[in-house]
């Protein structure tokens, strides 16, 4: 194992997705051998944390929210997607599974028929189509059809597997020369000329400091001028064994994702728990039990597995926060839900904002791929 050095000039706190996208988009525009790359994770390589939580849903075409800057984030996110995929691949040979079918949201009731159609011709969103029952039938057949009154397709929308994304994020950093350190929790900041890191056994100096812990980022933001607060919110979710056409596309009806993947499992989540750090069992029974109604293939799939993990909400201000703090640090966090849609873009922007900085002390760059 490389031994921890005693400085770096960037350094980023936190492993999951979106600490491991920064890291690079770092990597692509900085020489790792002349402007050395940290990336300290207080977990295990394979302990995923919120990442792990995530089912990789993309929304973009159908968030209803469609002005400001969360939209921007979601609609520049989706598009680094469709570039990154293949260029990660390239570059590790990990089989990142992407599904490409779009996602389809039902509408369990008329009025959440009526409502779809309403917003579909108010605001005409690029990429979604009406679908009525018949059609959805044709699309989706393992859905109960009695519960069926139209929906929403949006065949740009996608869905990411994010554990093989997060792996070949990371490990195209390490070919560029990231160096990655895990089960290295930072304890302490101290401001220096730039950051003093208390670890456990040693500390580390770094001239530049990226946040990107999650739920971890609050407790060290307490040496900065505005700590930020966030808060659990817990999710649970199940996989199923169920061989499924590898043409069905990603649904979601009444807040419940049916994720199909393609080596015969299934996906079902995710509940939504505030301020707690353990899941409800009552909670899970009773989204197993509506997915089941709503897919009735579920009624006899065996269970393999659930799982529960928590996403970083920030308390104060609206999800995500993407931030310089001051000319030294960064902060990437409070995601919410959105963690795996918005990782590439908060990495662009965070690696941009790092660049111009660094442009700015002369410290050197490597060559954009």
């Amino acid at each position: 194992m490389t031994a921890l050095p005693a400085n770096a000039t960037v350094t980023i706190v936190g492993a999951g997705v979106v600490g491991a996208a920064i890291a690079y988009e770092l990597s692509c525009v900085l020489d790792s051998a002349e402007t050395p790359i940290l990336v300290l994770e207080a977990q295990g390589e394979e302990d995923w944390q919120a990442t792990g939580a995530a089912l990789g849903v993309l929304i973009v075409h159908l968030s209803r929210r469609r002005r400001g800057r969360n939209f921007q984030l979601r609609q520049a996110s989706l598009a680094r997607y469709e570039t990154l995929i293949p260029e990660l691949e390239a570059q590790t040979g990990i089989k990142i599974p992407y599904q490409r079918q779009g996602i389809v949201e039902i509408c369990t009731t008329e009025a959440a028929a009526m409502a779809a159609q309403a917003w579909l011709q108010e605001q005409t969103p690029q990429g979604v189509q009406w679908l009525s029952p018949a059609e959805v039938q044709d699309q989706c057949p393992l859905l109960d059809l009695h519960h069926i009154h139209g929906a929403l397709w949006a065949t740009g929308d996608r869905q990411v597997t994010p554990k093989p994304l997060t792996q070949a994020l990371r490990q195209a950093a390490r070919q560029r020369g990231v160096k990655f350190f895990y089960q290295t929790p930072v304890r302490h900041l101290q401001p220096s000329r730039g950051w003093i890191l208390e670890l456990d056994q040693t500390s580390l100096e770094t001239e530049y400091l990226i946040l990107a812990a999650g739920l971890g980022t609050t407790p060290l933001t307490e040496a900065l001028d505005r700590p930020v607060t966030l808060e659990p919110v817990l999710g649970q979710a199940l996989e199923f064994a169920c061989q499924i056409d590898a043409n069905t596309p990603v649904m979601t009806a009444e807040g419940i994702h049916f994720v199909p993947l393609p080596w015969g499992r299934v996906w079902v989540g995710a509940t939504v728990e505030f301020n707690t750090l353990v899941g409800n069992p009552q909670t899970l029974d009773q989204l197993h039990g509506r997915a089941s109604e709503l897919w009735p293939v579920l009624q006899t799939a065996p269970l393999t597995q659930q799982w529960q993990g928590v996403r970083p909400r920030p308390s104060d201000r609206p999800a995500p926060i993407i931030e310089k703090m001051d000319d030294r640090t960064w902060l990437a966090t409070g995601h919410y839900r959105n963690g795996i849609l918005l990782a590439p873009v908060t990495a662009q922007k965070i690696a941009e904002s790092v660049i111009t900085t660094l442009a700015e002390g002369n410290v050197p760059r490597g060559t954009q791929h």
